[in-house]
């Protein structure tokens, strides 16, 4: 079981996760969620992914041990004080942790979809459109607004 040290907006060293345990498991409770996994290492692991996003604003220190607290965060056109770290930002993490959970994993390596295999001389044709990771709806509305760039939308860039 992971040490949980929750980020509240004061810049605490060794900070690792933006909900705490309780949090976690209330919010799956609410919606008849049962966690099957260790509840800290669930939020570790969402933290993991959440840190390879590039969020809106810039962070408030170079030493922070997470991206928030951030500075010049505007959301939904209200500003943010560096101290506050958004709920969105917390029901993120959460929906990763629930997503991780149930076996769907952000972060994990997923093999690309095969349309087509011929065995001898070999030949192997990949589906155009399968995604490189799992897309899931509820982080992706909830990263709405906080990071640069979309979130869940895929499109093929081809070179002329």
């Amino acid at each position: 079981m992971a040490t949980i040290i929750v980020e509240d907006g004061t810049i605490i060293a060794g900070s690792n996760s933006y909900v705490d345990v309780a949090t976690l498991s209330q919010y799956a409770a609410d919606r008849g969620i049962t966690l099957t996994s260790d509840a800290s290492e669930l939020l570790i692991s969402a933290i993991d992914y959440l840190e390879t996003l590039k969020f809106i604003g810039t962070r408030e220190t170079r030493d922070q041990s997470l991206q928030w607290p951030r500075i010049n965060v505007y959301i939904d056109g209200f500003y943010y004080a560096p101290t506050e770290i958004p709920n969105k930002l917390k029901v993120a993490q959460i929906e990763v942790a629930l997503s991780i959970d149930s076996d769907l994993d952000p972060l994990a390596v997923i093999d690309r979809q095969t349309t087509m295999e011929k065995v001898g001389p070999i030949e192997v044709e990949y589906s155009k459109s399968s995604s490189v990771n799992a897309i899931n709806p509820k982080i992706s509305k909830a990263l709405l607004g906080l990071v640069v760039g979309a979130i869940g939308f895929q499109f093929e860039v081809k070179r002329a």
